[in-house]
């Protein structure tokens, strides 16, 4: 039987393997409630910048769960990581943003039942807006949450290998997200990182009219939705 061999330098460039991402979306979306909420969100493009809440606000309760490896508990990490990792989530700032603008059950969730809006910006100028501390992460989905292993990976990595995670149910939102190093505003100086904005077919008419004025003065185009039977669409009109 041949006996074979491995050369020490293949082991270790294998183990030194990264996961890599080729392509990102043209334009990652950001779906809002309008309303009372009007003069908040039109504020937020006026003034050039996402607002990223911290983690308790997430409205999912299954945020930030996560799974222990055995030899990870047996090393007595996790009973010396745990609310370490806990304060480090709650530092953060996360965004949601998603690759679709036209996915129904978003326009009712999270943008006022189609009363609000949908922003989308583009990711080219977005990542060249952030600093390198800012992280735009793909959402994982999974019939579990991850597990936490006990590797070299720094307190902050687990926290937000925790938060990069979500139930395989919420596959459909396509969803990635901005994770700062702390909650609040994160600013772009860029107004060209908005791309247009998409309003609901419910949005009231003197909301309508309030949002394309102030899109006109930065020359950000808006479209409306317009329903046919099952499908949705957009135009300048909403006709």
């Amino acid at each position: 039987m041949p006996i074979i061999k491995i050369a020490l330098g293949t082991v270790r460039e294998l183990a030194l393997a990264k996961v890599k991402a080729y392509s990102t979306p043209m334009r990652l979306y950001r779906y809002r409630p309008l309303g009372d909420k009007t003069d908040r969100e039109i504020d937020a493009i006026l003034k050039k910048f996402i607002y990223c809440p911290k983690f308790s606000d997430m409205n999912d309760p299954m945020e930030g769960m996560h799974r222990e490896s055995l030899n990870y508990i047996i090393k007595g990490r996790s009973r010396n990581e745990r609310e370490d990792i806990q304060q480090a989530k709650n530092k953060l700032g996360i965004a949601s943003l998603s690759e679709v603008y036209d996915h129904e059950p978003m326009w009712a969730h999270y943008a006022s039942n189609f009363r609000g809006m949908c922003v989308a910006y583009t990711t080219s100028k977005l990542l060249k807006a952030f600093p390198s501390h800012f992280d735009f992460v793909r959402m994982s989905y999974n019939e579990d949450p991850p597990v936490l292993l006990a590797d070299r990976k720094t307190i902050i990595d687990k926290a937000k290998l925790t938060l990069s995670s979500k139930s395989v149910r919420w596959m459909s939102e396509r969803e990635w997200r901005l994770i700062t190093p702390g909650y609040g505003a994160a600013h772009y100086d860029d107004i060209k990182c908005v791309f247009r904005i998409y309003l609901g077919s419910r949005v009231e008419a003197k909301i309508e009219k309030k949002v394309r004025q102030e899109m006109a003065a930065l020359n950000i185009p808006v479209l409306k939705m317009r329903i046919d039977m099952y499908k949705i669409g957009f135009s300048r009109t909403g006709d």
